[in-house]
């Protein structure tokens, strides 16, 4: 069966960084777990994605965002810091740093989870390999496919 969660909008699959930007908004605003951040946070955990062009959407029939996805390939020495601080961004250097795989931010409407993250998933933006990133109580989990 197809998934009705599309990557394109009426044929269209590029679009400049405001409208990604507004994309991840609008997507960060229906999920209670970021509708209460700082603009400020938002930018910083999707500017540097959308400049690297490692962030992926999901749109509805409609055309509407439905959920987003984050990756970069951090060094070692930066895959450390990103495992033992919790406050830590990466800066726009470390971002292809031909390191592992790590998802870094996954955020969709209510509802839509299972269904977007099987679809990235069979979509593999950010290419082949094993995929890294840390649950909610900070463990490491990886797939591979």
């Amino acid at each position: 069966m197809k998934s009705p969660l599309r990557e394109t909008v009426r044929g269209n699959g590029l679009w400049s960084a405001q409208e990604q930007l507004g994309f991840a908004v609008s997507c960060m605003l229906h999920n209670r777990h970021y509708s209460l951040y700082p603009v400020l946070t938002i930018q910083q955990w999707t500017e540097y994605a959308i400049q690297h062009q490692q962030i992926k959407f999901l749109f509805d029939a409609r055309g509407l965002p439905l959920a987003y996805i984050t990756w970069a390939y951090p060094g070692p020495d930066t895959e450390k810091r990103l495992l033992s601080d919790p406050e830590f961004r990466l800066h726009p250097s470390e971002w292809n740093e031909d390191g592992r795989i790590w998802i870094l931010d996954f955020c969709c409407f209510p509802g839509y989870g299972r269904e977007a993250l099987r679809r990235f998933i069979e979509l593999r933006p950010w290419g082949e390999g094993n995929v890294h990133w840390l649950s909610r109580n900070k463990r490491v989990m990886t797939f591979s496919r």
